[in-house]
């Protein structure tokens, strides 16, 4: 196919605007358009190298995408915690290493469940920086003062029955976790507080200080490592031999998202050495890639 083609159609397919291809590519936006429309009268073969480059990386991105979601034991776990919390008005925690998938989890609940409020924390999260959250995710200002903020957000969500799904909660200092504590009683609505180990020492307090937060905890799940049955079931999703789920889980170490990584980039390894299929070798040599 003629390369100015297979640009176009690469454009319509991703929807890529001019301006795009013109700053991927470092090419002038006016060049660009001339070379497309066989008007430009300076280095064609310049500018022809480096369209091909561009949408020759364009579909290696295009073989590299992200897994589907799986019905993975991590998410099973995080269903079912979400769902009890949910329905019955109580305080969840699911907790477990970094790259387990606990957040594409969260957001699969989500998306499936409309009246849930998914909030994602980070590190520079303040009690008040949660409730300016909550508060906009409910449709309303996330402008005032904390006591406002709070007042508003109770009589949102009083007697709602939805569910506030806190990610990477590990995050919060106390007394955001303590502002959730008071949301959830004074409201009725269910809490999923999810994040790393730490979770648990946060919300106990070192000294067991904070007892009157964690005793509202309800429900509770450690999420460990993937399974053989998890991996198999990733590896059919991504049309991959199952058969090899034992050197991918050996080499993942059961972590989720250092097996997709594997995943991908041994397919991108098999690819680029001619192999039609990943074998044991490039799942070995591809590990060595990754960090551990």
């Amino acid at each position: 196919m003629d390369l100015r083609n297979e640009l176009q159609d690469l454009m319509n397919s991703k929807n890529y605007s001019m301006a795009f291809v013109a700053n991927a590519t470092g090419i002038a936006k006016s060049t660009l358009s001339m070379w497309i429309n066989d008007n430009y009268k300076g280095d064609n073969s310049k500018i022809a190298d480096k369209i091909n480059n561009f949408v020759q990386l364009e579909r290696e991105r295009n073989g590299n995408e992200e897994l589907e979601v799986c019905d993975i034991s991590i998410l099973k776990y995080i269903f079912e915690i979400g769902k009890l919390c949910h329905t019955k008005g109580k305080i969840g925690v699911c907790a477990g290493k970094a790259g387990l998938g606990k957040t594409v989890a969260v957001k699969e609940y989500a998306k499936r469940n409309l009246n849930a409020i998914l909030i994602e924390s980070d590190s520079g999260y303040t009690a008040k920086s949660l409730l300016l959250e909550i508060h906009k995710r409910l449709g309303l200002s996330g402008k005032g003062c904390c006591y406002e903020l709070m007042s508003e957000v109770v009589n949102k969500l009083n007697h709602s029955g939805r569910l506030l799904i806190i990610d990477e909660a590990e995050n919060l200092p106390y007394r955001a976790l303590e502002i959730t504590r008071r949301i959830h009683d004074k409201t009725g609505v269910g809490v999923l507080l999810v994040g790393r180990n730490v979770l648990y020492e946060n919300l106990r307090g070192i000294h067991n200080q904070y007892d009157q937060l964690y005793s509202r905890v309800k429900y509770h799940k450690f999420l460990d490592r993937l399974n053989i049955v998890d991996v198999t079931k990733i590896l059919t999703s991504a049309k991959q031999d199952p058969e090899l789920a034992e050197i991918y889980l050996q080499y993942s170490d059961g972590n989720t998202r250092k097996l997709e990584h594997l995943i991908s980039h041994s397919i991108c390894v098999a690819k680029l050495n001619g192999k039609a299929e990943v074998d044991n070798t490039i799942i070995r040599e591809t590990s060595k890639m990754l960090m551990a």
